[in-house]
């Protein structure tokens, strides 16, 4: 099975939010619906129709286009089961090893408490993807906004469990604000470079969870203090 990912920035002057269209053959469906007319026109441009929407927690800025979405396309959002109240035009609850199948795709649901406490990760085994909202970032994690050091690294310890060639497909572009001097010397991390400026550029340039476990400092729990 082929699955095309889009990336689509939202909220580009405050927050630089993705979503991501996953489209194959026969199924169309949306990742964190961050604003409503960046995703309308992309699906447009692809004659594309979605059928859900997967939110992986829900802070206004990854929730913002449900409601336009829904009442144009007449999808069902898929939300976390902890924070589905909190969701804006909410259908189904998303549990953890309760899979999740939408047409030609089935997710498993992690889990992934700290951000909020209700965040779920969406794993698509069959293509080694891994979609992360606000728990991993490139070059670093979200912020405990609700939950604590302790929830926030038992998640990242699922996270690194996964295979190594796993693609990293977070709900931020956050990269650039996390670059260290250390890290653009380093010979080693011009390619991670090169995939940070194709993001930017608006192309699909995912880490793998190998080079995130090379250049992330926050893949160990010791250094969760600092956030």
């Amino acid at each position: 099975m082929t699955v095309r990912i889009i990336p689509i920035f939202c909220n580009e002057k405050n927050m630089a939010n993705y979503a991501y269209i996953l489209t194959t053959p026969n199924t169309t469906i949306i990742i964190d619906a961050a604003e409503a007319t960046p995703i309308i026109n992309e699906l447009e441009k692809q004659n594309l129709a979605p059928t859900h929407i997967l939110t992986t927690h829900h802070h206004y800025d990854h929730v913002g286009g449900n409601v336009a979405l829904k009442q144009k396309y007449n999808l069902k959002i898929v939300a976390p089961a902890k924070e589905f109240s909190k969701v804006p035009a909410a259908d189904i609850k998303a549990e953890e090893s309760i899979p999740l199948t939408i047409g030609d795709l089935t997710f498993d649901v992690i889990a992934a408490p700290g951000h909020t406490l209700g965040h779920v990760l969406y794993y698509l085994k069959s293509e080694n993807m891994l979609f992360t909202g606000d728990v991993l970032f490139n070059l670093c994690v979200g912020g405990l906004f609700e939950g604590t050091i302790d929830q926030m690294a038992k998640s990242l310890e699922k996270i690194k469990a996964l295979p190594n060639t796993t693609l990293i497909f977070p709900g931020h572009e956050y990269t650039r604000a996390a670059l260290t001097p250390n890290l653009i010397s380093n010979p080693n991390f011009a390619p991670y470079l090169e995939k940070m400026l194709k993001r930017e550029k608006g192309e699909l340039a995912p880490t793998t969870l190998g080079e995130e476990k090379q250049f992330n400092p926050y893949l160990t729990s010791d250094n969760l203090k600092g956030l």
